[in-house]
């Protein structure tokens, strides 16, 4: 049962539509006359149109831009046998924008407004309408006038040649339901032929949409570019299209909306050619960008002007010659691109192939493949399209490969940064420490460590200029290397003048260290020695120190020491850059002054004090409190 069922399917869907259309179809094309103009007396049935030219197969000039946009065209046909009747026309090529159609004298429809209160509509491939009971007899030959007005943008679209554009029109009278079923099963073939060109855009869409997330987390401008054609230059070829679909649409807006596209399409094309071909002109991109600016402008204007006039017509010059010489100028530039002047020659051919397709279209010959349903110029889009997404994936294969491997040094840098700044405050005899560390968005190279000597502990802290792995390898050498000299230094200064001089050795690409050298006593006696770094603060205020080159700058370098003795209670305060130079969204600093005043507080709260200011950098804060053995146990 299943074969006959899907053979009675296959008659009723492929070969009785086309019965229907050969049924409705006469044996020859009846004659059909035009003529440009309005007058309300050419659609009377005794109105002699034996002067009017004759559309050969159908096939009339479009009117120029000399006209007011109106034309008619008058037919006889043949009236079948058996009603109800109605009546259908196709105006292809063209789609004037308002319609009515008048039969034996008698108006029987209209779609749209005419002016002077136009309202254009888009219509279907097929306009029926019933044909009241009456007004032609059952085998006779009715006289059919069609009366057409088209918006002033659309008289002559050809102004680069100033060629019209033909109209193709065809007309009959027949049966009422199978016309209905014609205008339908037209209608459908519409969407068919839409669905595969959509299917293949929206694929390029959400290949550009996850992209265009990958550029903008990558800040990869190519990558944005290349994200953005496949958006919406497909966005822009389903549109025209898409145009037919919206029966009873309002044309101007649908012809406004795809201009807006066409310029956002246009402005995408203007900063790919140059980005990614690497093009340094700025005379021509510049030029490029008023192209698209004009033509957008003079193009709304012209598609919304319903009357004829001095403005109108240069609002349509105007379109037209910023679009040549908007294609002149690109493809110049893809020229030179071509000849080894940029970074991407296929993708430059593939973008001629595109212009090559515009000229070919204002010289009369667009190349039309019948089978796909396309134009050279849609078809070189496509092609063009194809070597971007290409391009994009190469693009985007390299981009994840960089996130990747930053991610990786990433993690690295925060494994050694954990080395470089301990998740708990050192122990120090004698001393009770106080730790806190808050990380920026970046790794840095922050670092403080203490070395046990005896009698007497020796802490550093310090930073290392740059940032990532690099900065956080150099503070693991710069603890290393302190560790196995501390044995040999019995001061602060000797310590820091004998690093230097090793960090000088091992520093090549000249980066420096700040660092703060500081021998605690058990007794509360504090030697201080400082390269370049912030001084410490005690009990709320500074303490003065002079300080040298940073390490790893220049191998000649002297350090001097200041020595003090602290009290029971005694607070001292180390810290990084990171505190004071903490920018808030108006770009005021966190300061010195503010941080002396917050230089008695714990850690936790100038670390907390200093983020929530706005932090820049990595901010490290240590404090410690002298606090003897008798002191611990009162």
């Amino acid at each position: 049962m299943r074969k006959p069922a899907l053979v009675i399917l296959l008659i009723l869907g492929v070969v009785a539509p086309q019965i229907l259309r050969a049924q409705s179809a006469h044996a020859s094309q009846p004659a059909i006359c035009y003529h440009y103009g309005d007058n309300p007396a050419w659609a009377a049935l005794s109105f002699d149109d034996s002067s009017w030219p004759e559309a050969q197969n159908g096939t009339l000039p479009a009117p120029g831009y000399e006209s007011d946009g109106f034309f008619w065209v008058r037919a006889r046909l043949r009236v079948p046998a058996t009603g109800p009747f109605a009546i259908e026309w196709q105006i292809l090529d063209s789609f004037p924008n308002v319609q009515e159609v008048w039969v034996n004298g008698r108006l029987i429809g209209r779609y749209g407004d005419f002016p002077p209160y136009a309202r254009p509509l888009d219509h279907p491939r097929m306009l029926v309408f019933d044909i009241p009971a009456g007004v032609v007899q059952p085998g006779s030959v009715a006289v059919v006038a069609l009366r057409t007005w088209d918006t002033p943008s659309d008289w002559s679209e050809s102004l680069v040649l100033r060629h019209p554009d033909p109209v193709n029109v065809a007309l009959s009278i027949g049966s009422a339901p199978l016309l209905d079923a014609l205008a339908s099963e037209a209608q459908d073939r519409v969407w068919l032929r839409f669905w595969p060109q959509m299917s293949l855009e929206l694929l390029f869409v959400m290949l550009g949409i996850a992209v265009l997330a990958l550029g903008i987390w990558a800040h990869d401008r190519t990558l944005l570019l290349c994200a953005l054609w496949l958006v919406v230059l497909p966005a822009f070829l389903a549109l025209y299209p898409l145009i037919p679909l919206f029966v009873g649409a309002d044309s101007r807006l649908l012809n406004t909306a795809f201009l807006i596209v066409n310029a956002i399409g246009m402005y995408v094309v203007v900063e790919f050619i140059w980005t990614v071909q690497g093009l340094r002109d700025r005379i021509f991109r510049f030029a490029s960008h008023l192209c698209w600016i004009g033509l957008t402008i003079s193009g709304i204007f012209s598609l919304n002007r319903m009357q004829s006039g001095a403005l109108v017509f240069a609002g349509m010059l105007a379109e037209n010659w910023c679009l040549f010489a908007f294609n002149v100028i690109t493809s110049g530039a893809n020229l030179a691109a071509l000849a080894g002047r940029g970074k991407n020659r296929p993708v430059a051919a593939a973008m001629i192939l595109i212009s090559v397709g515009y000229f070919l279209g204002i010289a009369g010959h667009p190349l039309n493949f019948a089978w796909p349903g396309i134009n050279f110029f849609r078809l070189a889009f496509y092609v063009c399209t194809v070597f971007i997404a290409v391009l994009l994936m190469r693009q985007t294969w390299l981009a994840w490969r960089s996130g990747e491997d930053l991610r990786v040094e990433f993690a690295a840098a925060r494994e050694l940064q954990q080395q470089l700044v301990p998740a708990e405050p050192p122990s120090i005899a004698g001393w009770h420490v106080d730790a806190a560390y808050q990380p920026a968005a970046d790794v840095g190279g922050d670092f403080y460590h203490v070395i046990d000597q005896p009698g007497a502990t020796v802490l550093l802290i310090g930073d290392v200029s740059g940032k990532g792995l690099k900065a956080a390898m150099t503070g693991i050498l710069t603890i290393g290397a302190a560790s196995a000299l501390a044995a040999e230094c019995r001061s602060s200064a000797q310590l820091l003048a004998r690093l230097n001089r090793e960090m000088v050795r091992l520093q090549k690409d000249g980066g420096f260290v700040t660092c703060l050298c500081a021998r605690i006593a058990a007794d509360g006696t504090l030697t201080l020695a400082n390269a370049g770094h912030l001084s410490p603060y005690r009990n709320g205020e500074e303490i003065p120190l002079e300080s040298g080159l940073p390490l790893g700058i220049t191998p000649d370098t002297t350090y001097t020491e200041s020595s003090f003795r602290l009290a029971p209670g005694d607070t001292l305060t180390f810290l990084s850059d990171g505190v004071v130079e903490a920018q808030s969204a108006s770009g005021e600093l966190f300061g010195f002054e503010r941080t002396r005043s917050i230089s008695t507080h714990s850690a936790e709260e100038i670390a907390r004090a200093a983020s929530a200011h706005g932090q820049q950098d990595d901010i490290t804060v240590l404090t410690l409190t002298f606090a003897p053995a008798e002191v611990q146990h009162a």
